[in-house]
């Protein structure tokens, strides 16, 4: 009977683990084109102010142009990709 019961809350645990993802995105145009272009893209914890206190500021007078946050229902906070551009 043990045996079945660390089998039946295995069998919920493997899929609880299996929520599907939620993923948003937004792209702006930054209206710059050619090759005078600076891309840079930087993964962020968005539950972590003190990461997001150092990152962000380095693209200070640079355009966001690309935002993507990731996160599931068993997952706490969100992970993001933020892309930002400038002319060289």
């Amino acid at each position: 009977m043990k045996k079945v019961q660390i089998l039946v809350l295995a069998a919920c645990l493997g899929l609880m683990g299996c929520q599907p993802a939620h993923i948003s995105m937004a792209r702006w145009d930054s209206g710059i084109s050619g090759a005078n272009v600076q891309t840079r893209c930087e993964q962020v914890d968005m539950r972590n102010k003190p990461e997001m206190a150092t990152i962000f500021p380095k693209y200070d007078g640079w355009k966001l142009i690309y935002i993507s946050e990731y996160t599931t229902g068993n997952k706490l906070g969100t992970d993001a990709a933020v892309c930002f551009e400038r002319p060289k």
